[in-house]
């Protein structure tokens, strides 16, 4: 190192910006949660029912119960989904939870620089175990009970109350607050699941700092928004590709997302 204090400023700030470039990894997540999105596609093949009562009560049990007051249109036409689609995003978004928390590690071990996982790790398992249990509890035994009139003020009184401790009360309470009333609307959705992975990889990009990364994310939940808000609104596939679209859409923002952080990362080296 140079003892010219200009010198030293210029080697630590090359030093910073190699910090941080050796600290993003996100593009490995980009890649791994594109595919997962893609393979999902089959689960979401057209399945058309004129009955749709009939239709809903064939479903089994676990459909009932991981969708407690039904579902949305989405941009399928006459679309039934089965239960098929929520066992897959569960078993694929715990996996892929893991795996990007062992990514994480592994990178921080092999570079020496770490990029903090435990908010990601508590957004994921938060909007993984809140539709599976919290909701469908919470709505056969409380709000259909006592009306949500009432429960939704206790519910929020319990939430404050519970993050009241915490460093940072305000913010805790509203994003918490936030994705409570996220993972409620969750089961109502026909791609209810993709919300998950896009409040996971948004806690994924706060502690990363990579604008490349925030930009993606956004074009990720805005592609999710609205594919899961289309049918409302009387927003259709092409019948030629309804088939693909839904899932090709969110999948290849995260694809193209992983795909330039590499290149990004590779070029700055």
């Amino acid at each position: 190192m140079t003892g010219d204090p200009t010198g030293l400023l210029i080697e630590l700030s090359d030093l910073r910006k190699r910090a941080r470039i050796d600290r993003h990894g996100y593009w490995l997540p980009f890649l791994l949660f594109g595919l997962i999105t893609l393979g999902a596609t089959p689960f979401y093949v057209p399945e058309y029912c004129r009955k749709t009562g009939a239709c809903l009560a064939d479903k089994p049990w676990l459909y009932h119960w991981l969708h407690p007051d039904g579902r949305l249109n989405g941009p399928i036409g006459s679309y039934e989904p089965t239960v098929a689609a929520d066992i897959y995003w569960i078993v694929a978004l715990l996996c892929g939870y893991l795996a990007v928390v062992w990514w994480y590690r592994w990178r921080a071990a092999q570079v020496g620089v770490e990029t903090p996982t435990r908010l990601y790790a508590q957004v994921t398992i938060f909007m993984l175990v809140l539709p599976l249990v919290g909701v469908p509890v919470l709505s056969k035994v409380f709000f259909n009970q006592v009306g949500w009139q009432i429960a939704l003020p206790v519910t929020v009184v319990a939430i404050v109350a519970a993050t009241w401790t915490a460093r940072r009360r305000v913010v805790t309470a509203l994003a918490v607050l936030a994705l409570f009333g996220l993972a409620h609307f969750i089961p109502a959705y026909p791609y209810g699941q993709m919300f998950v992975l896009a409040a996971g990889l948004a806690g994924l990009a706060w502690v990363e700092r990579s604008k490349v990364c925030t930009v993606f994310v956004a074009l990720f939940a805005a592609a999710v928004v609205f594919v899961n808000e289309a049918g409302r609104f009387d927003l259709y596939w092409p019948y030629q590709v309804e088939q693909y679209a839904t899932t090709g859409l969110p999948a290849v923002i995260l694809l193209a997302g992983g795909i330039i952080g590499s290149v990004r990362r590779e070029m700055a080296r």
